[in-house]
């Protein structure tokens, strides 16, 4: 059996989402917040003991206004947008002109970050394949294969080695071609920039979770690690039908998978997983990679690398490494299996 059979095209589940359990309430346990809404194309969900938080929400509403403001490829007025299309003019704007230097910072650790994991993975998280990226959404929009002619231009024209930092410490590019997307790391940096608001404000017991990208201090209102449930990765799962539930503490966790966001062309499934270093789309025998570090946007990379590399490579990157640790769930002879890999 091959759990990608019988498809029909739009079929579509939540990859990953957040399940908390708790105990039934008793009197002395501490206040529990809520608050939720719509970051980055997605949903958020924090969930905090103690003292309500007063405007909470706006000040949550500012974090997204600045990451959108740096790193959004969907802003024209973006700074990542004038990155990649060569141009300095939003900056004669005044009221543009005040954003920037928050703007480059964050834009700059990014890259930074960005041309770390690049390294470590050998390419396999590269967010210097905007290009492909976009060529991947426009053949999905038409039902049709990826252009051979433009992914071969694309593979050309990238690189994070193309990127580097000039005498104030900007970045700038080599090759003019290269356009950058940050959409696998930017939920999770979203989630740590949040926490680090958390922790500025000295809360102690928190879960801040994006678009299933999640970090969490200290314990839950029952006075126990945080629980967290990773769906199984099939197309037809029940949402609430968890693979496996774990405990977290102090730590982010960042959950990617091949069973969503996928097209059918002539009968044959092209995979929402792009290899940006052959420029090819696929799916392999990892079904969905979790994996855990202290911060949520190297998580968040890490994942989206390891659906590229595969489960015995996977395994190899995680075992290369002791910051990270991993939850693999893969198809063996037609079943779901899963390895914690530390």
């Amino acid at each position: 059996m091959n759990y990608f059979n019988n498809i029909s095209k739009g079929s579509f589940i939540c990859l990953f989402f957040v399940l908390i359990l708790f105990n039934a309430c008793i009197s002395d346990k501490p206040t529990q917040n809520k608050l939720s809404g719509t970051a980055l194309g997605t949903s958020y969900h924090i969930t905090y003991l103690g003292e309500k938080i007063d405007q909470l929400e706006s000040s949550v509403d500012s974090i997204v206004f600045v990451v959108n403001h740096s790193l959004s490829t969907y802003q024209e007025n973006s700074l990542i947008s004038c990155f990649n299309n060569n141009t300095k003019s939003l900056w004669d704007d005044p009221e543009e002109a005040k954003h920037f230097e928050t703007d480059m910072a964050h834009f700059k650790h990014m890259v930074e970050l960005s041309k770390e994991i690049f390294d470590k993975t050998t390419g396999a998280f590269n967010p210097s394949s905007g290009c492909l990226f976009n060529e991947y959404l426009r053949a999905k929009k038409m039902n049709e294969y990826m252009s051979q002619v433009t992914v071969i231009s694309c593979l050309e024209h990238q690189g994070m080695d193309k990127i580097e930092l000039d005498s104030m410490g900007y970045p700038f590019k080599i090759d003019s071609f290269v356009q950058l997307n940050f959409n696998a790391i930017a939920k999770g940096y979203l989630v740590d920039l949040i926490g680090n608001y958390f922790n500025q404000i000295h809360r102690k017991n928190y879960m801040i979770e994006v678009g299933g990208e999640v970090i969490v201090k200290g314990m839950n209102s029952s006075e126990k690690p945080w629980k967290l449930g990773i769906n199984t990765p099939l197309i037809d799962a029940n949402p609430l039908d968890f693979f496996e539930v774990i405990e977290l503490e102090n730590q982010a966790l960042a959950t990617s998978g091949n069973y969503q966001n996928f097209y059918v062309v002539d009968g044959k499934l092209i995979g929402h997983t792009l290899d940006p270093r052959s420029g090819k789309t696929i799916i392999n025998e990892l079904r969905s990679a979790s994996i855990f570090h202290e911060s949520c946007a190297v998580a968040d990379a890490y994942a989206t690398a390891c659906m590229t590399l595969g489960l015995e490579e996977s395994k190899k990157l995680v075992l290369s490494d002791s910051s990270l640790s991993a939850y693999f769930i893969y198809e063996n002879d037609s079943t779901l299996e899963g390895v914690f890999v530390r």
